[in-house]
C-alpha cells in the first residue's frame, strides 16, 4: 500500500455516504450569493440542513417575510446549481443576532493608565443571568458590586464622592469638579 496524497485522501473522505450532508451544505455556502444576489446575501445566511430543508436566518423580520415568498423561485435557482435538491426553505431571524461567546481579554496598560478606569472587578460579582432575577435581585448585586468598587476609590477633597484614584492621581478632584473648573 503506497502513500496517498492528502488531496486525495480529503476527495476520499468527502465521497463517503456520511459527508453527504456537508458536501451539500459547503455547495449551498458557495452558490447562495449567486443565487439569491449579492445585497440578500449580506442580509441572510444559511444556517443548517435537516431532511432536505435548508434554514436561513436573516437580518430581521422583514427580510424573512419577503424571503418566505419568494422561497420557490430560491429554491429552484439553488436546485439547479447544487448536487442533491432541496425540499424546502425556512426563513427566521431568531438566530441572527445570536453572539459568540465572548473570552475576556486582558485589560491592556494604556486603559488601566486612564484616570476613571475602576480595576479589576471579579467573575462573581457580576450577574451571570439577569433575565432569571426580578429587578429587585439585579438591583441587589447592582448596588453590591458598586460597594466593593468604592471600598477600592478615593474620596474627591471637592464633593466628597468616591472617584476611581486615577482621577485624583492626575487632577487631584475628581472628572466632574475639574471640569467645573474648566467653565
Amino acid at each position: 500500500m503506497g502513500f496517498s496524497g492528502l488531496r486525495s485522501l480529503i476527495t476520499d473522505i468527502e465521497a463517503h455516504p456520511n459527508w453527504q450532508s456537508r458536501r451539500q451544505f459547503a455547495q449551498v455556502v458557495e452558490y447562495w450569493p449567486k443565487t439569491v444576489g449579492y445585497v440578500v446575501a449580506r442580509q441572510t445566511k444559511p444556517v443548517s440542513i435537516q431532511r432536505h430543508i435548508l434554514y436561513v436566518t436573516v437580518a430581521n423580520a422583514s427580510w424573512t417575510q419577503t424571503l418566505t415568498l419568494e422561497r420557490r423561485r430560491i429554491l429552484h435557482k439553488l436546485n439547479r446549481l447544487i448536487a442533491v435538491p432541496l425540499h424546502d426553505i425556512r426563513f427566521s431571524s431568531a438566530q441572527w443576532h445570536t453572539k459568540p461567546v465572548r473570552k475576556t481579554q486582558p485589560v491592556s496598560d494604556w486603559v488601566k493608565a486612564h484616570p476613571s478606569y475602576l480595576g479589576e472587578t471579579d467573575s462573581e460579582e457580576l450577574p451571570q443571568e439577569t433575565s432569571t432575577k426580578t429587578p429587585e435581585e439585579a438591583y441587589a448585586l447592582w448596588a453590591n458590586m458598586k460597594k466593593k468598587q468604592q471600598e477600592s476609590q478615593e474620596i474627591c477633597p471637592q464633593c466628597h464622592c468616591h472617584c476611581p484614584p486615577g482621577e485624583i492621581a492626575r487632577w487631584t478632584m475628581c472628572a466632574l469638579c475639574i471640569a467645573k473648573t474648566w467653565k
